[in-house]
């Protein structure tokens, strides 16, 4: 697969404000899947998962010291959790880095620095924005059809720490990521492309676990496998059409020469086109 990463370091080519984001993206389900597993304790979820009932949360707080403590540190973990997410949505939509550092600005002295970057857009960005519209469409679609109550066979108890994280949570996680990598890539933003493949990765690492019986509550049945194995397709070329767009980074002394090159490279690619 050819990409802008192609005979380079990848990592070294991401431009940073990305790198940030992506970190960020990850520790948020952690941090927050930790806030939950302290606050679950203490609540007490009944119900299913499911979009035609009308599941009922009710609050049991312990009246302990010991469990309120543990709610408390939990809350802080969950929230700070939704402060990653939000601020890694920030980063991958700024439009400079300057932009970037009010995202991050909550950290303090532990705020990171970044260096002077100049980002290289691949040479066919509209072409592949189309695309990448079209699939994530089509993606969202068939993850509607999943929700348990619509094209679900099954239901996720919330009687269970693991199928509350993993089914309603999880899935709003994940869905959040793909509606703004959506947003992004319709506003013309590059971050959106790394936000789509990112989606397209939580959406392959949650569903062969599932289609294999490894996931609570149970293994899926004929039509739920059906359409968890259908979408791999369209996993397949949005990861490919969001790779031809994704942009590099230059520093500031390569950056007037790859400039130069990319322009060139266009001119060529016009000049074959007439």
């Amino acid at each position: 697969m050819r990409g802008p990463f192609n005979d380079c370091c990848m990592l070294e080519k991401i431009p940073y404000r990305f790198q940030m984001a992506i970190v960020f993206l990850s520790l948020a389900p952690v941090v927050g899947g930790f806030g939950l597993w302290l606050i679950f304790p203490v609540l007490s979820p009944t119900g299913n998962a499911c979009v035609l009932c009308s599941p009922s949360i009710g609050f049991d707080l312990s009246s302990a010291s010991i469990g309120l403590a543990e709610a408390s540190i939990g809350t802080v973990f969950f929230l700070l959790s939704v402060l990653l997410f939000v601020s890694s949505l920030g980063l991958f939509a700024s439009k400079s880095n300057a932009q970037a550092m009010w995202w991050v600005r909550w950290l303090g002295r532990l705020r990171p620095k970044m260096g002077d970057q100049t980002i290289i857009q691949s040479l066919g960005p509209v072409k592949y924005r189309r695309y990448a519209l079209v699939v994530l469409l089509v993606i969202f679609v068939e993850a509607i059809l999943l929700i348990p109550g619509i094209g679900e066979d099954r239901r996720y108890s919330l009687s269970g720490f693991s199928t509350l994280f993993l089914g309603p949570v999880w899935y709003s996680y994940a869905m959040a990521i793909g509606m703004s990598g959506f947003t992004l890539i319709y506003y013309r933003r590059p971050g959106g492309f790394f936000l789509a493949i990112i989606f397209v990765i939580i959406g392959i690492g949650t569903t062969i676990p599932d289609v294999l019986g490894f996931l609570p509550p149970s293994a899926p049945t004929v039509r739920t496998t059906t359409l968890l194995l259908s979408g791999f397709p369209f996993d397949i070329v949005l990861v490919y059409v969001c790779w031809r767009a994704l942009p590099v980074s230059m520093p500031n002394g390569s950056s007037q020469e790859a400039i130069d090159s990319s322009r060139t490279t266009a001119s060529i690619a016009l000049l074959d086109l007439k």
